[in-house]
């Protein structure tokens, strides 16, 4: 397996990689976008690194607070995943209550400019927890939003509202159907 951030199609063209090589590495290619692109991931690349810590630590943490949460989404992750997961390690190591705070965070994440776009991404947070709630919640119901609002607790008008804001796609069948 081998992974990188330059187009090694090009390279070879032009010369810069060995074109055997090239061929040689390239017969099963994968192709996943920035941490930057997915930042409805980041939320779930957390959990994962605290469960994986949790074990390595023998810590017992139980989540991320909302506030650190905004400023990881906020942040553009030019180191992608393994920057992610340096930084979750490093609140591990310095935490000592059940929940990554923001004080567990780096400075320079927590630096004026960067609590100025967290507070947007907030917003950006509630959708994605919306979002993954609402899914799960119609999965769990086989698609029947009557249901899926009941199970939620909400007005079907308002999980419907939901949907169409959050650009959730259904399927054609839900739960009434036969």
């Amino acid at each position: 397996i081998a992974a990188t951030n330059r187009d090694f199609t090009a390279m070879a063209k032009n010369g810069s990689f060995r074109e055997v090589l090239f061929y040689r590495i390239n017969f099963a290619r994968l192709e996943m976008p920035p941490t930057l692109e997915r930042k409805e991931d980041i939320l779930a690349l957390v959990n994962r690194f605290i469960e994986k810590f949790n074990k390595l630590m023998f810590k017992e943490i139980v989540g991320i607070a909302p506030e650190a949460l905004s400023l990881l989404i906020a942040h553009d992750w030019p180191g992608n995943i393994r920057e992610l997961e340096n930084i979750v390690e490093r609140a591990f190591i310095i935490c000592r209550g059940s929940y990554l705070e923001m004080e567990h965070l780096p400075s320079d994440l927590r630096s004026s400019d960067k609590m100025n776009t967290a507070s947007q991404a907030i917003r950006t947070v509630h959708q994605v927890l919306d979002r993954k709630v609402i899914e799960s919640a119609l999965r769990n119901n086989n698609y029947n939003r009557l249901a899926a609002a009941s199970e939620l607790g909400i007005h079907k008008t308002t999980l419907f509202r939901k949907i169409k804001k959050l650009g959730i796609a259904l399927p054609q069948h839900d739960g009434r159907c036969r």
